[in-house]
């Protein structure tokens, strides 16, 4: 008897659409895709465009989606397959792009869940790696194409807030270095607006535009002056953010990195020296006032931790090939990811100390295929990007 009447319920719920649906709403991203297979009635609201907005804002925390992974991967063109993850979590797998028919591919930003990349001849591809959706998309004809002329492309995308997504283009003439013109992509028209702002950047103070950052509603650049830009994606104005940092060091700097986390901005410096290993945190103010130093990391106190790190060991260089911040969403202060030598260590603002994050494994090395016998592994720099498992619909 309690066997028919269970029968019965699953019945009723099999073809009741409805109910069917917010049930699987509750599931993991990952059971979904595979779910996909068991009817056609399943896939059909798994595909859902609807659907998957609402699954990816119902698995939000405190306003945020968290990621499951980093991928990291060096600044150049390679095999679009030829990258390393680091899980975030203990189920974490990353669909490799075998199904994007492209030799070579440069990821340029992630964002929410996608990911914004770059073919070798300069086409642009919006991907989502957990659904192997991919569309790409064609520049504006304005644009410059000379080769001595900059050229940047970013992406903005909240989930969250709508499920469109837009593209920045940012192109300089030629005719008139440091002036520029950006373009906006909307996925909702399928078009773009062309020439929405003109503006210059002092030569003497650089803007690196080529690697835009996504922080609330914003895509920002990290400026090498007193001030760096933003683009407020709503309102479509381009506003100012300072740059001038509290803590200055008597080498120069050698390389900044920049990125967010649930909503903040964070800046990294390491600096020229002959054995480099320190390394300044900073955090942007909300409403971005200043930058708050947060703490200097010596990377010799994670060798002391883990003696196997080969740190320092280029002279004038840092002892390690790429850093991120990371947050989860039971966190208040961020982790400090650094990875050398195949080890990601990270340093945990909670408790003040390194700690293993991930081992890629004996024998492997970021990027090593790409370097000369002589070459050393860190003179390779990796960035990280975040990877979100979700439905989003391109």
């Amino acid at each position: 008897m309690k066997i028919s009447m269970a029968f019965d319920s699953a019945e009723k719920i099999a073809h009741n659409q409805d109910l069917l649906a917010l049930i699987l709403l509750r599931l993991p991203t990952k059971s979904l895709i595979k779910f996909k297979c068991v009817s056609k009635l399943w896939r059909l609201i798994i595909s859902d465009p609807d659907f998957c907005l609402s699954h990816t804002r119902l698995h939000h925390r405190h306003g945020f989606l968290s990621p499951t992974a980093l991928l990291l991967k060096g600044d150049r063109f390679t095999p679009p397959s030829e990258f390393s993850i680091v899980p975030l979590k203990h189920y974490s797998k990353v669909p490799f792009f075998h199904y994007i028919n492209y030799s070579d591919v440069k990821i340029l930003q992630s964002c929410n869940g996608l990911l914004l990349c770059e073919s070798y001849r300069r086409s642009y591809l919006i991907c989502n790696p957990t659904t192997k959706a991919f569309r790409k998309i064609y520049c504006p004809s304005n644009a410059s194409y000379n080769f001595l002329a900059r050229f940047c492309v970013s992406l903005a995308f909240d989930p969250l807030k709508s499920p469109d997504y837009k593209i920045i283009c940012i192109s300089e003439s030629y005719r008139e270095p440091c002036k520029f013109n950006m373009d906006l992509y909307s996925s909702k028209t399928g078009s773009w607006d062309l020439s929405i702002i003109t503006f210059e950047v002092d030569e003497d103070e650089p803007v690196e535009l080529n690697h835009g950052v996504f922080c609330n509603g914003r895509i920002h650049w990290c400026g090498y002056g007193n001030e760096s830009l933003y683009f407020d994606v709503e309102n479509e104005c381009l506003e100012t953010m300072g740059m001038a940092l509290p803590v200055q060091m008597d080498a120069p700097e050698e390389c900044r990195y920049f990125g967010e986390s649930r909503g903040v901005l964070y800046l990294a410096v390491t600096y020229c020296m002959p054995v480099c290993l320190e390394l300044d945190i900073f955090e942007m103010a909300k409403d971005y006032s200043q930058w708050i130093w947060k703490k200097r990391l010596n990377l010799g106190d994670a060798v002391k931790v883990f003696p196997e790190l080969k740190l320092g060991c280029v002279e004038y260089g840092p002892g390690f090939s790429g850093v991120c911040m990371i947050r989860s969403e039971e966190e208040d202060e961020p982790r400090v990811v650094v990875w050398a030598d195949g080890k990601i260590v990270c340093f945990d603002f909670r408790v003040g100390a390194w700690k293993m994050l991930y081992d890629l494994g004996p024998g492997i090395k970021i990027g090593s295929l790409y370097l000369g016998e002589d070459d050393h592994l860190h003179y390779e720099r990796f960035h990280a990007y975040q990877y979100f498992e979700n439905l989003s619909c391109l």
